[in-house]
């Protein structure tokens, strides 16, 4: 017969009994993971708003790619606002009122368009993209100003100075706004959130018309945000060094009717 010491018992009886039970101690490690997440999310949606409007804040990764791309570039005068639903079918001078903007001048919106006469440029003597030869360019004017077409097919042409490289006189001449589905793509921002930061092709050259860094007083602007709620503002200044912009004279102030209209909200 077999016999243990008192303590080499216990051990044997310990070591055979069935494990306690795991349910609670499993949801409870549930419950701390969903705590967590909760205040860190919390944390991220006060960094975007004021706690009034947290409930409403939905971040989405287009707004957080354009927010990095917009820390990562330093611009330390950014702000971030959330506007209503109906943002798009109020006045300029209402959405003004809304994002706390001196003037409606300072509205902007970022529009892509294409060259339909693009040829790509020989690249076997550099990997850098051609600025004065894109497909896709992306141009950020007013609400109170219109692109025109024949300054900006001028402006582009004159991207290259006189001699055997400058493009042909019509190279610039089918420049049409892309559609929906292409900008999408690009940029990766849906209609009316277009923003200049953060797009997937990085590679698209940034317009920005002469008037905004020549005539908007203060030298603020507000422009789409990665989604079509939120808006962004931030310096003239800052905006132009961030993306690296080219400062063209391509548009001409709307007329009073258009201003006031609807057609103004076509593009982000």
């Amino acid at each position: 017969h077999f016999c243990c010491r008192p303590s080499q018992q216990r051990i044997i009886q310990e070591s055979v009994s069935p494990s306690p039970p795991t349910a609670m101690a499993s949801s409870s490690e549930d419950e701390a993971v969903q705590s967590l997440l909760s205040q860190i999310d919390a944390i991220e949606k006060s960094s975007w708003t004021n706690n009034t409007k947290q409930n409403e804040c939905v971040i989405t990764p287009q707004m957080r790619r354009a927010r990095r791309h917009v820390q990562t570039s330093h611009c330390y005068s950014s702000q971030w606002k959330l506007c209503p639903s109906n943002y798009y079918s109020l006045t300029l001078e209402e959405r003004k009122v809304i994002l706390g903007a001196n003037n409606t001048s300072q509205l902007c919106k970022a529009c892509l368009f294409e060259n339909k006469n693009y040829k790509p440029t020989d690249t076997s003597t550099t990997s850098v993209a051609d600025r004065t030869n894109s497909q896709y360019y992306l141009v950020v004017v007013q609400y109170v100003e219109s692109i025109d077409m024949k300054k900006l097919q001028s402006e582009l042409r004159g991207l290259r100075p006189n001699g055997p490289k400058r493009l042909d006189p019509n190279y610039f001449s089918d420049m049409r706004l892309a559609p929906e589905d292409v900008s999408e793509k690009l940029t990766g921002y849906g209609h009316n959130g277009v923003s200049p930061f953060g797009m997937l092709d990085s590679t698209i050259p940034i317009i920005v018309c002469k008037s905004i860094v020549e005539n908007v007083r203060p030298k603020f602007i507000w422009m789409g945000g990665g989604d079509k709620d939120w808006k962004l503002g931030m310096a003239v200044s800052e905006f132009v060094s961030a993306v690296n912009a080219i400062v063209l004279d391509v548009s001409e102030p709307r007329t009073l009717l258009e201003v006031g209209g609807t057609n103004c909200n076509t593009v982000a």
